[in-house]
């Protein structure tokens, strides 16, 4: 292994922690205001919002570092599910939906309002977070 590239091995790990640590930290303050006992649905929003941008950059960071730790005879092999795929992105508002539910006591008869906010802060999450990832890390120095 070469120098720059013990350099670069090191900057993606470095990246990876950074990033890990957003996301866990994001995790708990949306746990803190979910389990407040009135949640504030603007706070709640907000910290759903913050923490999309997390997991994106998270995701990311995760699967630089997978392709670093392979072997160099398989790097070009490396395909993993495209990140902004329709079924990613379906499953990430499904999920964000049901936070946005559960975190207003369960009501009936507003799945279309949770749905649509929860597309507007997944879409916003990843538009957001795209030029923050380059800052963390170089795409054109990844191998394969």
């Amino acid at each position: 292994m070469t120098m720059s590239r013990t350099t670069a091995a090191t900057d993606v790990r470095e990246a990876y922690e950074r990033a890990f640590q957003e996301f866990s930290d994001r995790v708990r303050a949306l746990q803190c205001l979910t389990s407040h006992p009135s949640p504030n649905a603007a706070a709640i929003n907000l910290a759903l919002l913050e923490l999309e941008k997390a997991h994106w950059v998270y995701d990311r960071c995760r699967d630089a570092l997978a392709v670093e730790l392979l072997p160099a005879s398989m790097r070009g092999a490396f395909r993993h599910m495209e990140p902004n795929s329709a079924e990613v992105y379906e499953d990430r508002v499904r999920a964000v939906a049901q936070l946005l539910w559960e975190s207003v006591g369960r009501p009936e008869g507003t799945a279309d309002d949770d749905w649509n906010r929860a597309e507007q802060i997944v879409r916003r999450g990843s538009i957001g977070s795209e030029g923050t990832t380059q800052l963390q890390y170089n795409t054109e120095s990844w191998p394969g």
